[in-house]
C-alpha cells in the first residue's frame, strides 16, 4: 500500500474539499461538483484523483457512487476527531450571527467547535452549536448565553423548539402552524408571538431542532 503522506497537490486539493463539504452538507460531493469546484475537466480525471485516494487509506467508499465516500483519518484534524469520538464525544461546529443574505452555513459563519456528548447526536444527521442570545425561551429554561445543540433539517412537527431563519436573523422559538400561517411562539409571557407574512417577502426557514441546552455556570 502506498504511504499515506504521498499525496500530490491535486489529491490534496481533492481530499480537501471533500471534507469540507462533508462538514457542511453531511455528505460528500459528486464527482462533477468535485470538478467544478476544482477545475477538473473530466470525471473521470475526478475518478481517478478518488480512486488514488482510496488506495493511500485517505476515502472509503460504501457503495459504488461518490456520495458514498467517506474519510477514513488522513489529517491531524480528523485524527483529532476521532479520538474526541472514542472518548465519547462528537465535535460540532458552533456557528455566529448570520449575515445579511447569508445562510446559516457560509462560510464566515463557522466560530469553532464545541464537543459534545454522542448520546446527545445518537440519531445521527448534521448538528451545530448556536449560542442564545435575548431571552424570548425562558419559561423552557433556555437564557441568554446558553448553549444549544441543534440536530439540522428543513421541517418540524408543531410544538418543537427550532432554530429559524427570518428575514436573515436567526431566532429560537416553538413551530406551530394554524390557518395557513407559521406562528413563532417564545416562552416567554411579555413576549408575542411572530407570525412571518410569506406574502410579503418575509423568508422562514427551519434550520434545526433543538436537541440539547448546554450551561457553563461561573465558579
Amino acid at each position: 500500500m502506498e504511504s499515506k503522506l504521498s499525496l500530490s497537490p491535486r489529491q490534496r486539493e481533492v481530499l480537501d474539499f471533500i471534507k469540507k463539504h462533508l462538514e457542511k452538507q453531511g455528505f460528500p460531493p459528486s464527482y462533477r461538483e468535485i470538478g467544478a469546484e476544482l477545475d477538473i475537466g473530466s470525471t473521470n480525471a475526478v475518478r481517478d484523483h478518488i480512486l488514488a485516494l482510496e488506495r493511500k487509506g485517505y476515502l472509503e467508499r460504501k457503495g459504488s457512487r461518490s456520495r458514498g465516500l467517506t474519510l477514513t483519518l488522513p489529517t491531524e484534524e480528523l485524527e483529532q476527531d476521532q479520538e474526541q469520538a472514542l472518548s465519547g464525544l462528537i465535535p460540532v461546529p458552533i456557528l455566529g450571527p448570520v449575515a445579511a443574505g447569508q445562510p446559516l452555513w457560509a462560510d464566515g459563519n463557522i466560530r469553532g467547535k464545541l464537543n459534545v456528548d454522542q448520546s446527545l447526536v445518537r440519531r445521527g444527521g448534521k448538528h451545530f452549536a448556536l449560542k442564545v442570545v435575548g431571552d424570548s425561551m425562558i419559561e423552557e429554561g433556555i437564557f441568554e448565553g446558553d448553549m444549544l445543540v441543534v440536530r439540522s433539517q428543513p421541517d418540524a412537527e408543531d410544538g418543537t423548539i427550532v432554530v429559524a431563519l427570518v428575514d436573515d436573523e436567526a431566532t429560537v422559538k416553538r413551530l406551530y402552524r394554524e390557518d395557513g400561517r407559521v406562528r413563532l411562539q417564545p416562552s416567554n409571557a411579555a413576549m408575542s408571538p411572530i407570525f412571518p407574512r410569506m406574502d410579503e417577502g418575509t423568508r422562514t426557514l427551519v434550520q434545526g431542532v433543538v436537541v440539547a441546552v448546554l450551561r457553563i455556570l461561573d465558579a
